[in-house]
């Protein structure tokens, strides 16, 4: 792993760095907001303000990652300032500076990162605020200005600190400092009101302190002027739930809904989701609330017309399907005769195909079930035993056809062994694994069938032989129509929807579905089951 060059400037940058007296400090609410405002602006699930020290980088703030400091020559962002510009990587694995970092090989799984510097006025470069996923991407342009923005705004709070240690032993410094924070604040309206996201920032009195562009647009008050304004002046008919929730904030809670419906001023219903919080002025006193929202009428609107959709063709296609596979099944039976070997055989391919395309349709069908909520459950008590050998017995056929031995593993589970569950769905998601684990079995393998209790959790194990799942692909491996892009797994067939299924049913039943990678000295692939055991009768 090659270790980024120390920068030119290595010794005057980091005599600056310890000028702040920021190392090793408590977390700082406005940290926390523009590590917040990076994750969410740039749609990434880890957001780090780090700062790079002799030989580590230590975090300011971590959102989205435990770890609070790593040593420097791990660092991403070791690399981010060797230059003023952002540094992205849109996959870590295809790079010779990372690939065999232990950050992206490792548990932690790096894949992408973007990494804007913090840049004293005197030109140092003192860390970052970076962006982290474990998916390949890149950010758009517009995400990146953001990044930029939201790391100057992370250097001038770092500035206004540096100039409020000066103001403790005079009164010029302290006129400086209150002319860095009027700075400061002219610096941070600029941004909200530039960011692409639907941002309102008020004061303790809800009165407009600056809002985005996008908020005007999304709540029709494009062209009017709202600094100064009382937000419920503007919005006299709000909700009092949303007033309560607002004081709350105002008290040092963060509120959220993922749907919430909204009145507009043109009397048009629309759906929003939104997250208030709190914004807090340098000594820690909570200033006003930051609103950030977003508005999902449409995209709620469009994904009701994809389930309709698909749940009208995938009922049209099954009506004239059971038609063909049940006349398939009448020429397989002889009805016109004695077939010739070469018709034989075509009909075999068809009736295997029309097979295939039935279970697409029902796969495809339990998954609108689940996404509508109408998917229904008989939770009656199963007997654990009885339930896994019937699987065993149901699957055992498919799994002799190619080659495989379907081997149980009950000696550590009570024979009274009970769950509450609906039979039916759980000989489903049974029969989803052992016909995976079987398809990816060579001829001659096994697939082994275990289930223990866990003081009042149920585990139910299937472990195959095969070749295992490509570490890249793991974190797809519950996602709807999910197949690793190789030629075995293309070979086997099937519909990426099983282990999706599957696992909203273990859900359902108030467990977890799970994948258990192989230590290094195993091979192929385990999944489990976690669900709650019922006394026995």
């Amino acid at each position: 792993m090659p270790t980024a060059p120390l920068p030119p400037d290595e010794r005057t940058r980091q005599e600056n760095l310890e000028l702040y007296q920021i190392l090793d400090t408590l977390p700082e609410q406005q940290y926390e907001d523009l590590t917040l405002l990076a994750a969410q602006i740039c749609g990434a699930p880890i957001s780090l303000l780090s700062l790079i020290d002799r030989d580590r980088q230590w975090f300011k703030s971590h959102r989205g990652l435990e770890l609070e400091q790593t040593s420097r020559e791990v660092s991403f962002c070791a690399h981010a300032i060797l230059d003023e510009g952002v540094l992205e990587v849109p996959d870590a694995t295809q790079d010779a500076r990372f690939c065999d970092n232990e950050l992206v090989t490792g548990p932690h799984q790096f894949r992408f990162y973007a990494g804007a510097p913090l840049i004293t006025p005197e030109g140092h470069r003192l860390g970052t605020l970076c962006v982290i996923d474990k998916t390949p991407r890149q950010l758009s342009a517009g995400q990146i200005e953001a990044l930029q923005a939201l790391a100057r705004q992370a250097m001038a709070q770092l500035e206004l600190r540096r100039t409020l240690l000066r103001v403790q032993s005079a009164d010029a410094a302290r006129v400086q400092a209150l002319s860095h924070l009027a700075a400061n604040a002219a610096l941070l309206r600029q941004f909200v009101e530039h960011a692409p996201a639907a941002i309102a920032m008020l004061d303790r009195e809800m009165r407009y302190i600056a809002v985005s562009r996008r908020f005007s647009t999304d709540y029709g008050l494009a062209g009017r002027k709202l600094e100064g304004r009382h937000y419920y002046e503007v919005f006299p008919n709000i909700p009092q739930h949303w007033k309560d929730a607002h004081q709350r904030v105002l008290a040092g809670a963060v509120e959220r809904c993922d749907s919430d419906e909204w009145l507009r001023p043109d009397g048009v219903v629309d759906l929003i989701q939104w997250e208030v919080r709190p914004w807090r002025d340098a000594r820690g006193r909570i200033g006003g609330i930051i609103m950030l929202t977003e508005n999902i009428t449409e995209r709620v609107r469009a994904q009701r017309v994809k389930n309709e959709f698909v749940s009208v063709v995938s009922h049209e296609l099954r009506t004239p399907l059971t038609s063909i596979r049940g006349a398939l099944g009448l020429l397989a039976g002889g009805a016109a005769g004695t077939m010739p070997p070469t018709a034989q055989q075509i009909l075999g391919i068809a009736q295997k195909n029309s097979e295939r395309l039935m279970l697409l349709i029902n796969d495809i069908l339990d998954i609108e079930k689940i996404e509508a909520g109408q998917m229904r459950f008989d939770l009656k008590p199963v007997a654990v035993p009885e339930l896994l050998h019937t699987a065993l017995e149901f699957n055992r056929e498919y799994a002799h056809a190619l080659g495989v031995q379907l081997h149980i593993e009950t000696s550590d589970l009570p024979p009274q062994t009970q769950i509450m569950g609906d039979e039916g769905r759980l000989q489903q998601v049974l029969s989803n694994l052992l016909s995976n684990a079987s398809k990816f079995t060579p001829a001659g393998g096994a697939v082994h069938l275990g289930a223990q209790v866990r003081g009042e959790i149920l585990r139910v194990s299937v472990r195959d032989e095969g070749p295992g799942v490509a570490s890249e692909f793991v974190p797809h491996l519950f996602d709807k129509f999910a197949q690793a892009d190789s030629s075995s797994t293309r070979k086997q067939g099937g519909t990426g929807l099983g282990l999706a299924i599957a696992r909203a049913i273990v859900e359902k039943h108030g467990g977890v579905l799970e994948y258990l990678p192989p230590a290094e000295d195993e091979t192929g692939a385990t999944f489990f089951f976690d669900v709650p055991a019922v006394a026995s009768p």
